[in-house]
């Protein structure tokens, strides 16, 4: 994600319609994450055991962003699951058991928990185990959240891409764009409303100056604009965005109004 696609956004921003509520919370209160699709393709009719565990499987996903289907193709070896966001093939599952912790986590939950919060937006790195790689970027992360004056309101988290813990999660990310899983590069996701990730920024583009665009989008006031263009991948999460608590960016705003311009 580059500078030039953060200022259109901000600037669309600005001659729109705004209102006061801020980008990451009208997201939060408003913002309905898209749906998965989770299809299990057969070649034969199923066994009762087969429809047992498919059902077992639709009843512990039925609370996330995600649906369930079976698919009979004649021209496949043997069955399997694919996953799909909007009309985009994301994963493929020889198993059930690979299945499991696909909806839910704990990094996930605790980010979750963190936005319902009232956090401004929750920065992921992604890191790729590679000190050398991985520290440029950290290093520039945290000077920014240390000289902002929302920094108290943004909540760092670590991931490996190489977690066994978290490996779904990490999948996920991945997907947001075609090409990621290929790029050997630390990646910096920023996270806001009910889960929605913004394609990161990466490697070298893990800069001081990029990050302070992304924490402009997160505090920029809202548009029609940007409600109907809105960026970013929504995260596959099993969750009750109800009752969230108040933005804590409002008060920060409040007390210094020059912030909010």
């Amino acid at each position: 994600m580059n500078r030039k696609y953060f200022a259109l956004i901000l600037l669309a921003g600005l001659i729109s319609m705004a209102c006061t509520t801020r980008v990451s919370e009208w997201i939060l209160l408003n913002g309905l994450p898209s749906q998965y699709t989770l299809v299990y393709f057969h070649n034969k009719p199923l066994s009762e055991s087969i429809k047992n565990q498919n059902q077992k499987l639709a009843e512990r996903i039925s609370t996330a962003n995600i649906n369930f289907r079976t698919v009979k193709r004649q021209e496949i070896a043997k069955p399997y699951y694919e996953l799909y966001y909007k009309d985009r093939f994301f994963s493929k599952y020889m198993t059930n058991e690979e299945l499991k912790g696909l909806t839910s986590s704990p990094l996930r939950k605790k980010i979750a928990a963190e936005l319902m919060a009232g956090k401004l937006c929750v920065m992921l790195y992604l890191k790729t185990d590679n000190d050398d790689k991985d520290e440029k970027g950290l290093n520039a992360l945290h000077n920014v959240i240390a000289s902002s004056p929302f920094g108290n309101i943004i909540t760092v988290v670590e991931l490996s891409r190489n977690s066994k813990d978290e490996h779904h999660f990490a999948s996920l990310l991945l997907n947001i764009e075609d090409d990621l899983v290929d790029i050997q590069e630390p990646m910096l996701f920023g996270v806001f409303g009910r889960f929605k990730a913004l394609e990161p920024l990466l490697g070298k583009g893990i800069s001081e100056e990029n990050i302070n665009l992304m924490l402009d989008y997160f505090t920029a006031e809202c548009s029609c604009l940007i409600k109907d263009n809105l960026p970013g991948t929504d995260i596959l999460f099993t969750d009750n965005w109800e009752n969230p608590q108040t933005a804590l960016v409002n008060k920060i705003i409040d007390d210094n109004p020059m912030l909010g311009y």
